[in-house]
């Protein structure tokens, strides 16, 4: 997961694009074209910091829970995501995530583990 949030923050599309998992649904677009919209990340965000809440594995499957700080041209952009990550050979590949904008989380996103956050994200899908 730092990995990738350096990656985001560097603007390296070609390493984001390579640390998807197979099944991923953005390896159904054109390669060339996602690598250089995941490059352009960068342009209009600022990624200022990682928050890493909670991990598990089992097997070849594993989660992260983060806090992310983002800011897109002067806006808070910043989310918590429990990320899925498959293990692929012998490397982990991103698979999946749910996401929380930050106008949703707890004053202190500390405070958050994976039965919370699933709790608040269960919320925010309920409501229109």
């Amino acid at each position: 997961m730092r990995s990738r949030f350096a990656a985001f923050a560097l603007g390296l599309g070609e390493y984001l694009v390579e640390t998807l998992a197979e099944e991923h649904p953005d390896r159904e677009h054109p390669r060339e074209e996602l690598v250089r919209s995941l490059t352009r990340a960068r342009e209009r965000q600022r990624f200022l910091d990682l928050r890493i809440l909670e991990t598990c594995t089992e097997g070849d499957h594993g989660e992260v829970l983060f806090h992310a700080r983002v800011f897109e041209r002067g806006e808070d952009r910043s989310f918590a995501e429990l990320s899925s990550f498959q293990r692929e050979g012998a490397a982990w590949r991103y698979a999946t995530g749910v996401l929380v904008s930050a106008a949703h989380l707890p004053g202190d996103v500390g405070t958050l583990d994976k039965r919370t956050f699933l709790a608040l994200a269960h919320e925010r899908r309920e409501r229109p």
